[in-house]
């Protein structure tokens, strides 16, 4: 093969390598939509990861892939304290948005409307928060604190550490290689939490039948 060949091959390959590395590229950034956060919320973690932010500035958009996702964040600004006459720093506890990204190309997270500082300090209170597409047009989230999100992440690891283990043996027949029955199961998730935000939680979850229905069962005793 000549030299000129060889050269016109390789540079086929390198053009052909190339053309699918950023196909790949445009794909999955097609299947993501980025996220910008307005000045007054920071953003500390995204799925249960830290979010880094640079030295003097903190970082106000994200790439979010389609499905479920967890942000934890916290309202922070500064209002002229008129009868102080001096500016006051209001900020929230960091709580919990939760959100299912779809088809969207951009998302908006923003406050509700906080025009003074008696309207911030109602906000720290009871946040309320604002998620929109590309088209302004608004989105379903949910908001949680962050100790029942937490509470609920310990609730769920509890359950599933302590379920019992299966095991498929070699004739496809399934054995249970840790016996735990059911008594011995609650007296472990007992010791392992704290009852009463257990009880908080479950309460929370529950829906008005079920709530009902415990009522019930407490006049029983």
């Amino acid at each position: 093969m000549t030299t000129p060949a060889k050269f016109l091959n390789n540079s086929l390959l390198s053009y052909l390598c190339a053309s699918l590395l950023l196909g790949s590229f445009i794909a999955v950034k097609a299947n993501a939509a980025t996220l910008t956060v307005t000045d007054n919320l920071i953003l500390r973690d995204v799925d249960d990861k830290a979010v880094e932010h640079g030295f003097l500035s903190k970082k106000r958009t994200i790439d979010l892939t389609q499905g479920k996702h967890t942000l934890v964040i916290k309202y922070k600004d500064v209002f002229e304290d008129l009868d102080m006459g001096e500016d006051r720093l209001v900020k929230s506890d960091y709580f919990v948005v939760k959100l299912v990204v779809e088809n969207q190309q951009e998302l908006f997270l923003s406050t509700s409307k906080i025009s003074d500082l008696a309207s911030a300090e109602r906000f720290v209170q009871s946040p309320e928060v604002i998620l929109l597409d590309e088209n302004k047009q608004e989105l379903v989230l949910e908001l949680e604190t962050l100790s029942d999100y937490k509470l609920g992440k310990q609730v769920t690891k509890v359950v599933t550490t302590l379920s019992a283990p299966v095991v498929i043996s070699q004739s496809n027949s399934p054995t249970i290689t840790t016996a735990v029955d059911s008594q011995a199961f609650n007296n472990k998730v007992i010791n392992k939490v704290d009852t009463v935000p257990m009880l908080k939680y479950w309460w929370q979850k529950a829906s008005k039948d079920e709530k009902e229905d415990f009522l019930k069962f407490i006049n029983k005793k």
